[in-house]
């Protein structure tokens, strides 16, 4: 009896701690929000992909969007762009250089049609992040600036 309580209440703190499937809208009114990975090493192709990496070789830099409005936008790791709604959105970002992991999380009301940029590079001390999230029709104008 003791083994299906417990099997009963890990399944149940299991379910809590999952989220959704980010479900992107189509249409012309959408926004695209798209990473721009400014870490040493984000550009290149390789740095992009996942999975083993051999023992002593440089690990991947990689920046991408992890969940909008605490929905999971892939099942594994995160995508370089995403579609969104306009309004207001919660975003999760992840940036790993070197296995340096970090998740940041900013919020904005996103103009419908818009096309955003959250750029990812270094942050204030060696361990630490930075974001800033562009409107590409104002390409000068920082609208969220965040360390994470």
């Amino acid at each position: 009896m003791l083994r299906v309580l417990t099997l009963s209440l890990a399944m149940a703190l299991s379910a809590c701690a999952t989220t959704g499937m980010y479900d992107a809208p189509s249409g012309q009114q959408t926004v695209k929000l798209t990473v721009d990975n400014k870490l040493s090493g984000g550009n290149d192709s390789a740095s992009q992909g996942g999975g083993w990496q051999m023992p002593g070789q440089s690990a991947p830099v990689r920046a991408a969007i992890f969940t909008v409005d605490e929905d999971r936008v892939a099942e594994q790791a995160g995508l370089p762009s995403v579609k969104l709604e306009p309004g207001k959105h919660k975003i999760q970002v992840f940036a790993d250089r070197s296995g340096i992991l970090r998740f940041g999380t900013f919020r904005y009301k996103f103009k419908e049609a818009g096309n955003y940029t959250v750029s990812i590079g270094a942050g204030d001390g060696a361990d630490k992040y930075e974001l800033k999230l562009i409107d590409q029709a104002v390409p000068d104008k920082v609208l969220v600036k965040k360390d994470f």
